[in-house]
Parts: C-alpha cells; structure tokens; sequence
C-alpha cells in the first residue's frame, strides 16, 4: 500500500489574549505577531515538503476574539499550498456555533471545517479515509460514537478531545482506550493537551494516539522547544517526526542568590548560569535563598537586570523575587519591645497554622523588613 504523510497540529489559539505577560503593551503586539509568523512558518514546512495533507485538530482561531485581518491572513497562508487538503476539527475554544468564523467567512477550497457530528472525507488516490467532528459548544461532555469505519486503506481520526487509558469524565470530549480499541484507525489526531504526547493501543492496528502539542508556547508553564509532528504511515509502520517550529521560546529559571552582596554580582551569577545558553526566548528567572540585606531588588534594580541582559543579547527577561532577607531571626525575637513581639507572634502562627504557613513566613520577613527600616530612618 502507498505511503502517507501528513502534519499534525493543534491547539494554535491564535489572537487569544496572552495570558501571564509580563511586559510591555506593545511588547504585547509584538508577541501577538509572533504567534501568527509560527503559523506561518508551518505553512512554509508544509509548502516546502510537499506534504499533502495538513491535520488541526482545533482551538486555532479563538472564538470571541479572532479579528477579520487574522482570518485574512490565515486564509492567505493556506491559499499559498493549494495543492496540500487542510482539514480542520473545531475544539472548545473554537466551536462551530452559528457566530463561528468558521461559518461566517467563506474558506479556500482546499481548506475543509468538519461538521459537529462525525464525517468521513475520503482521499482515494492516497488510500485515506479521515473521520473528523468538531465541537458544537464550548464544552462537550459525551462521547459520541464515530460511524461504521473502513476496514481498508489508512483510516486517521480527527477531533479534540480529552484521552485517558481509562474513563475519567471531561467537559472536552471525553474518551477512553477501551472507546476505540477495537476501531480500525491507524492514527488518531488530537488537540486539546498543550504538551506533545503519544500512546499506542495493543490492537490490530497498533493504533498510534498523540497530542502534537501546542506549536507556540501560551503561557509560562510551556517552556522549551514547541513542535508540529509530521506523520508518515507505511503498512502497519507509523513514524512520527517531531520538527521545532516556534518562533520563541518561554524559559523559566530557578536561581539561588545566595551570598551575592551586589547587583553587578547578581547579573554575573545570571551570566554564568544556563539561561544564558538559550537567550533567544523569553526569560522568566525566580529568584530564591536568603538575600543579603545590602543587595536590593526592588523594581528599579529588576529593571536595571534587564536592561543588562539585553545588551548581553536576551531577548527578554523578567524576575520574581521569592528570596527571604537573610535576618537573624534568633537574635531579633530576643529583642525587647515591638520588634522581638512581632518575630514571637509570627513564628507561633506558623506553627498554629501550617496550612498557612506561607503566608505568615512572608508577612514576618516583610515585616521586620519595614520594623527595621523604620528604625533606621527614626535613628
């Protein structure tokens, strides 16, 4: 039987706000832009491959906020590989309602929006059969059962949805192994779960099941290199290629300070550690152990970091200061008078209170920060 390649994406949400951003405005838009130059820079992979055939298994364009000049765009992106068949299977964050760009737009011809119930779109001359069905809402709570399913040719399920080995009830189209086990399906193209993953089914098939994850990092729990996945099936052989395709990357660091007195000390530090190895992204550093009490990292001195890892060639970097001064806490709670009280009272909420203890470490460090700057501007 004749080979087949495709590429699986999902999970694009282009034009949803961006969620956690840390900069500017018009860092913002720029970021905004940077999500439509990965979709593009797909398209380009697929153009330049000749791939036949490209596979999103929804929430691509966000629903309520998608604006007509992205349509306009994406529509020309996929006018540019005419010749390759674009199917795509609306999720919850794009469903086929009746206000879906996806109805209210007209689409190039090569470019195919599966209904809310399961449809089959054949390819003969690939030997391919594709059962796709999108979402009619933004949640969807049962599992539907595809069609009668071919038992020849390369059959691929496209949908987004919510997989688990066993049941475990979902707002997104739940389904299980057992839902689909005994399906003739050689792959199973999903959407929804923001980190590439995979699974095969022990079936006559040797189903392949994967997430190709989301191919530009949404927030800051996505870090490091975001893929496509480029699919070929041979007979009973499925081969899957991951290919880096984002435009930055999201990288966050955890960095002890502890012991370094200066600024200058704190970006030398920063400089010898590995974020500085991939400082094309975007640079989330937490900054954690005890802080000497000379070194200050307040908003300006943060922005002064910054500002030195630029020239230093990072595209971007933000921090978040979870150190703790570095007070001796024996000796002030020893104090007499308002400040060993407060040390004393605190210290006894966190030990009444470990559920809470976070809350009351943080609230005694600064306030015996501001006890002790008080004392100092009084003297």
């Amino acid at each position: 039987m004749k080979s087949l390649n495709f590429v699986h994406t999902a999970d694009l949400h282009l034009d949803e706000p961006i969620r956690g951003w840390r900069g500017t405005k018009e860092e913002a838009w720029q970021r905004m832009e940077e999500y439509r130059l990965t979709f593009q820079k797909i398209i380009s992979y697929v153009e330049e491959n000749q791939v036949p055939f490209l596979f999103i298994a929804g929430d691509f364009l966000e629903h309520g906020h998608v604006s007509h000049s992205t349509f306009e765009f994406v529509r020309d992106q996929f006018k540019r590989i005419s010749n390759t068949n674009v199917l795509i299977s609306p999720g919850n964050h794009d469903p086929l309602r009746s206000d879906s760009i996806y109805l209210l737009e007209k689409w190039p011809e090569n470019v195919q929006i599966c209904s809310t119930k399961w449809e089959k779109h054949g390819f003969q001359t690939y030997n391919l059969n594709v059962y796709g069905r999108g979402f009619s809402d933004f949640s969807e709570p049962n599992w539907i059962v595809p069609p009668r399913i071919e038992n020849e040719g390369y059959n691929v399920l496209l949908l987004h949805g919510d997989y688990h080995k066993t049941y475990t009830g979902s707002s997104y189209f739940p389904f299980c192994e057992q839902n689909i086990l005994n399906l003739s399906i050689d792959y199973v193209a999903l959407g929804h779960i923001h980190k590439a993953t995979q699974y095969q089914l022990n079936n006559l098939r040797n189903t392949v099941i994967r997430y190709p994850g989301s191919p530009e990092a949404l927030n800051w729990k996505e870090t490091g290199t975001r893929s496509i996945s480029h699919i070929r099936i041979e007979g009973e052989n499925v081969s899957v290629q991951e290919v880096p395709i984002q435009t930055r990357t999201y990288e966050r660091y955890i960095l002890n300070i502890q012991g370094i007195k200066t600024k200058e000390g704190l970006l030398n530090h920063i400089l010898q550690s590995e974020a500085w190895e991939l400082r094309n992204g975007y640079h989330l550093i937490e900054l954690n152990g005890r802080r000497d009490l000379d070194l200050k990292l307040d908003r300006y001195s943060c922005h002064w970091l910054s500002a030195q890892l630029l020239k230093e060639g990072f595209h971007a970097a933000h921090f978040v200061d979870h150190t703790k001064p570095d007070f001796d806490l024996a000796y002030y709670r020893a104090q007499p008078g308002v400040i060993g009280m407060f040390v004393q009272k605190m210290e006894k909420e966190i030990r009444n209170q470990p559920e809470k203890s976070n809350f009351y470490e943080q609230a005694l460090y600064r306030g015996l920060d501001a006890l002790l700057s008080k004392e100092k501007i009084m003297a």
